[in-house]
């Protein structure tokens, strides 16, 4: 095994490992929506569900830029690069809108349990 089928192999393992992140992300994320949903659950409760499959998002799309970072290794020809680098900025600007999405998803659960404490006079 040379040292381009070993950048190969990480590569890949990284991106599939992503995809894992990311697929396990959406089963949880359905499973919590449907069981909420029979509970007839507080529109918390899905904000909650959300959040989280957000946050496993993002952390697939880490993976997925790192595979992409070390195909880098592999492609010498400057097209190869650029089309990488694109795909790096696109899935780069999806975590930061997620991440941005998941911040505001926070405060808006954060309002919400201030606002059911009951006041204490």
């Amino acid at each position: 095994m040379d040292a381009q089928d070993l950048v190969t192999i990480i590569s890949n393992f990284l991106a599939y490992s992503g995809v894992v992140i990311i697929a396990y992300g959406g089963i949880v994320a359905l499973y919590g929506m449907v069981l909420r949903g029979l509970k007839r659950s507080s529109h918390r409760s899905f904000t909650h569900v959300r959040g989280d499959f957000a946050r496993k998002i993002i952390f697939g799309l880490d993976f997925l830029i790192a595979s992409d970072i070390v195909k880098t290794i592999l492609t010498p020809d400057i097209n190869e690069v650029i089309v990488l680098g694109g795909i790096v900025v696109i899935r780069t600007v999806l975590t930061f809108l997620l991440s941005k999405e998941t911040a505001d998803l926070r405060r808006e659960e954060e309002l919400e349990l201030a606002s059911q404490k009951p006041q204490v006079p």
